[in-house]
């Protein structure tokens, strides 16, 4: 299992009924500062709410380092306060609301699940893409 800390993961996220992040995202979800527009163009439509570090990579990293493998839906809920709390920034700050479109083009790049080291990158592109509309 050490070997393939990741296939550990997946097996384990089989077992419950839910991926773990939407255990983590439940609880955090009240606290995202989710705007009105998107912060690239300005729509109010179908807006959704972006991290630049991908949660999914974050918990997977946070489980390893603390070489915890949770099993059941208690387990999960269990440390999801302390993830919160050693993530705040990743979950609240480094963050930013996009229409569906924007947010679909962003993916699209950095792929679904983005590694963590793009959290920057991704925020120079959104604000590149944002001067290019010249939003105010």
């Amino acid at each position: 299992m050490t070997l393939y800390p990741r296939l550990a993961i997946m097996v384990v996220i089989m077992e419950l009924k839910r991926d773990l992040i939407k255990y983590i995202r439940d609880r955090a979800k009240s606290r995202y500062k989710k705007d009105n527009a998107c912060f690239i163009c300005g729509s109010s439509d179908n807006l959704d709410y972006h991290h630049f570090n991908s949660l999914t990579e974050l918990l997977n990293a946070w489980l390893a380092v603390n070489k915890f493998t949770p099993s059941t839906a208690d387990e999960i809920m269990s440390i999801r306060d302390t993830f919160i709390k050693e993530h705040t920034r990743e979950l609240f700050e480094d963050a930013v609301t996009l229409c569906h479109v924007h947010h679909l083009k962003l993916h699209s790049i950095y792929g679904k699940n983005p590694d963590l080291s793009t959290g920057s990158k991704q925020a120079r592109w959104v604000q590149i893409q944002r001067d290019k509309c010249a939003v105010t």
